[in-house]
């Protein structure tokens, strides 16, 4: 097979003209002569040099590193199609479009502009037509093979709507070269508009949006401001031309305020005149009634009821008429579909797209993205996404939600602005989103004047209730908007309803998980909007002190869950809202008077912080709270605050700052007298004791704790003991009674149902085992423990077992294996904020690495560390986990 051509790139597309009706009619033979139909061309295509990079049903896309050879293959698959006796079939006849152009690529498939312009070629051409573009013809004209020529055909209008295309056909002796005129727009009546950008992604939409027209009269597209809603209506009117005879016919409304003017607005440009004594929709209803015709209402929302009344009334008499709307809500008649337009791809997980060498590369398969690009390069034609700016060019796309207008007034700032900067001012996203074409609508020139013609045709209530859902960062449930956002003026038994108007005027979206409550969401635009109108109306402090009183509610009756046997569902519970989480304790900082709630909720979330990854954060949060001085004061709360710092501190390997706020943290408890604070502290204070090489001061904190533990009778303090006391075993190299301490508290720990800390005390019995050379029961223990991580949900945690695999294979002899997964493990720890200065923070680790330094440097091992660096996480567990690191010698 050939290789992917990059660069400068010649694409042909073809597929079978009338394939389906060929199907319907000779559906054995079909198969029979698709079979040899592929064979042909891919025969004819990887000949010269072609690269099959997709087939769709009987369409070949291929690319070509030269453009005569993509010539050369159409004429010779042409050749051999005619002389393919096709029995039943009297002949296949195959369309080809070809055009060169530079095109993204990645996996092995291509992305951009020069895709959709190859295709809206073919679409224009009959079957045994080879038609080319003006960019491959300068390139072949020069070298055809004899025999051939090309007919200039003159400019055309493609479906794109795009500039016209200066179009050629591929002529031949031996082949047809008489085909009715091309299917361009200009042999179909109708008035939509050349566009002066290129069409940007939506392969899925416009596939969706063609299917449910065809089982509906009128589709109401809608979706909020900037989403793209006309382009999509007209690019998709654009293709479906040639089943509507009596037109397509776009009706602008957007500057229409008047609803008794309407009519005459869809009567315009079907050059439908006014009669005299006759309403001008009974006119319209009798030119429309025996027309074959698409008519789009664009821009719907402000006249909402008029359009729906014409609507109504011409499909109630025109059979042939298809009505394709947009608005930001629907049309509310009989017979209407409506179909919510989403944003573009966006990278979701960018900051994991963005790492790597081939950052950029990865970036481009996202519709937002290319975007950006493509409308950078027209008014900076030497911009490109490399791997330095592409974490800025994946976050500019991800801040604006994918919202195709506020896209492209990003990417106007780059005349004037670099990627970075752009990205650094998006958080003042009004002032810097503006500028946009001096020709559009007033309204679409800027982000905010998009949301405020929106916010206008709000009703009172609707204008309060969207203020206020700005109090929440992330979704929210029912549950908690009815608590946080209802008072006198907004009952909370009249939200769903309000709630529900905005759904439908398309400013709130619903998300449904599975299994899970539905909750509403709007764009990060739309929530930088509302709270500017929330903090204009004075409600800005009270909606965030009673959004951080309901989320600290909600966090404290989830704590105890936790640490039982319920963790993991109650995990998937707090997840949803962790940006509520933050934005609440970010209020807490900053409305007076509230620091000691965020002291509150921040002790609450320690344990999902933990497990979930969130060692940075955590770090952050906490420092900050701790240090405002409303939190001065040396409460339990203070000491339980400290306490929980000290160990985000202690599994970050900043071990400095940790044993600070562990210190004082049992300074405060022991002053309280608290004794459950004494021994839970005192635990975690015996690690840093025991790190320091003070080891008689360990042992007496764990005593203490001992004796506490069993004094109160509490399991889990007395299961940190002896994971504590196997520590200490540890340490002093009596490993034998160190695996049974271990798996003691293993016990313990399976009792209370701690899934998270079970997995903790495996890795330490796994490496025991490791060292005692019982292989087996080391590589059972790693297991679980990762899986543990893996199932809830962490991430930060895997890099332990990983590393302690990596001990396991050097120990079985397996240092290649043993340095990809070290890699991987090192990977891991630098992205989570975790020091890197130890290998591993587990002597026992330390000192099985140390016997095989000298292995380590040979240049194979380093490689093999390199490349497991590159690993994600889920391929490093896969390796990990893997029944072929069992045993045997690297």
């Amino acid at each position: 097979m050939n290789s992917l051509p990059t660069g400068t790139v010649t694409f042909l597309f073809t597929d079978i003209e009338g394939s389906s009706r060929l199907w319907e009619n000779h559906g054995e033979a079909m198969a029979v002569a698709l079979a040899r139909h592929d064979a042909i061309l891919r025969e004819a295509f990887e000949a010269r040099g072609g690269y099959i990079f997709k087939t769709v049903g009987d369409a070949f896309c291929v690319a070509f590193p030269v453009a005569i050879g993509a010539l050369e293959a159409a004429v010779t698959s042409q050749r051999r199609l005619r002389d393919e006796p096709w029995q039943e079939i009297e002949r296949i006849k195959v369309r080809m479009g070809l055009h060169t152009g530079s095109a993204e690529h990645r996996d092995s498939d291509y992305f951009g502009p020069v895709l959709n312009r190859v295709s809206r070629l073919l679409a224009a051409a009959h079957g045994g037509q080879m038609l080319l573009t003006l960019a491959t013809e300068e390139l072949v004209r020069d070298h055809l093979p004899e025999g051939v020529a090309l007919r200039d055909l003159g400019e055309r209008r493609l479906r794109d709507l795009n500039r016209p295309e200066h179009v050629f056909q591929v002529t031949a002796a031996d082949l047809p070269s008489d085909f009715p005129a091309l299917r361009s727009l200009e042999i179909f009546p109708n008035n939509l508009p050349v566009q002066l950008t290129s069409f940007i992604g939506r392969d899925k939409e416009m596939t969706e949006v063609k299917r449910l027209l065809g089982t509906t009269h009128l589709l109401t597209l809608t979706g909020t401001g900037g989403t793209g809603k006309t382009r999509l209506s007209v690019q998709v009117a654009a293709d479906l031309l040639d089943q509507f005879p009596d037109g397509v016919w776009l009706i602008e409304l957007a500057t229409i305020s008047d609803p008794d003017q309407v009519a005459s607005a869809v009567a315009a440009p079907l050059r439908v005149r006014d009669e005299p004594e006759q309403q001008m929709l009974v006119t319209l209803t009798n030119y429309l009634r025996h027309k074959k015709i698409m008519i789009i209402l664009d821009n719907c929302e402000h006249l909402v009821a008029e359009c729906a009344r014409i609507a109504e009334t011409l499909l109630r008499a025109c059979p042939g008429l298809q009505i394709l709307a947009s608005s930001r809500e629907p049309l509310g008649i009989g017979g209407e579909r409506t179909w919510p337009v989403p944003s573009l791809s966006i990278p979701e997980g960018w900051r994991e797209e963005i790492r790597g060498a081939h950052a950029a590369e990865r970036l481009t398969q996202y519709e937002s993205v290319r975007l950006f690009i493509d409308r950078a390069t027209a008014v900076r034609p030497g911009f490109k996404v490399t791997n330095d700016n592409a974490p800025y060019v994946a976050e500019i796309c991800w801040r604006l939600d994918g919202i195709p207008l506020a896209i492209e007034l990003a990417a106007a700032r780059i005349r004037v602005l670099s990627i970075d900067q752009i990205a650094t001012r998006l958080n003042d996203q009004f002032r810097l989103l503006t500028g946009g074409s001096r020709t559009a609508l007033p309204r679409q020139q800027t982000l905010r004047a998009l949301i405020d013609w929106s916010f206008d045709l709000l009703t009172e209530q609707e204008r309060i209730l969207l203020r206020r859902l700005s109090a929440f960062a992330g979704g929210r449930t029912l549950e908690a908007v009815e608590a946080v956002c209802s008072d006198d003026q907004l009952q909370d038994f009249e939200i769903i309803d309000v709630l529900t108007s905005l759904v439908d005027k398309s400013l709130v979206t619903v998300e449904k998980p599975p299994g899970k409550e539905p909750r509403y969401t709007f764009l990060e635009s739309v929530w930088h909007y509302g709270r500017e109108k929330l903090a204009e109306a004075g409600e800005s402090d009270s909606l965030r002190t009673r959004h951080l009183e309901y989320f600290l509610k909600i966090a404290v009756d989830a704590s105890p869950h936790l640490f039982g046997h319920q963790q993991f569902l109650w995990l998937e519970r707090l997840q949803p809202d962790f940006y509520n989480f933050r934005y609440a304790l970010d209020t807490s900082l900053e409305v007076a008077g509230l620091a000691p709630l965020g002291l509150g909720l921040a002790v609450a979330l320690g344990r999902f912080w933990e497990i979930r990854s969130l060692l940075v954060e955590g770090r952050e949060l906490l420092a900050s709270i701790l240090a405002h001085p409303d939190n001065a004061a040396p409460t339990v709360q203070r000491a339980a605050g400290l306490a929980l710092a000290g160990r985000i501190a202690w599994l970050s390997d900043n071990i400095k700052e940790g044993y600070a706020y562990t210190c004082g943290a049992f300074e405060i408890f022991s002053a309280l007298g608290d004794e459950k604070g004494i021994a839970t502290t005192g635990v975690d204070y015996a690690l840093y004791q025991f790190d320091a090489g003070k080891a008689d001061e360990a042992k007496a904190l764990i005593r203490e704790s001992e004796i506490i533990a069993e004094r109160l009778g509490d399991k889990r303090l007395l299961a940190g003991v002896r994971r504590l006391q196997g520590v200490e075993a540890t340490s002093e190299k009596r490993y034998e009674e160190s695996l049974l301490l271990h798996e003691a508290a293993l016990a313990l720990y399976r009792e209370l149902g701690d899934t998270w800390f079970c997995g903790i005390v495996q890795w330490a019995i796994g490496i025991t085992a490791t060292y005692l050379g019982d292989f087996e029961k080391a590589r059972v223990n790693f297991q679980e423990c990762l899986r543990a991580s893996w199932a809830l949900g962490n991430r930060w945690a895997i890099a332990f077992p990983l590393e302690a695999f990596a001990a396991l294979a050097v120990a079985e002899g397996q240092y290649a294996r043993g340095a990809r997964l070290l890699g991987a493990a090192e990977a891991l720890r630098s992205e989570f904020g975790i020091s890197t200065e130890e290998t591993t923070d587990h002597p026992t680790i330390r000192e099985i690495f140390a016997r095989a330094a000298e292995e380590f440097i040979k240049p194979e091992l380093v490689a093999a560390r390199k490349e497991g660096r590159g690993l994600t996480a889920a391929e490093a567990v896969a390796f990990a986990m893997e029944a072929g690191g069992e045993g045997g010698a690297a």
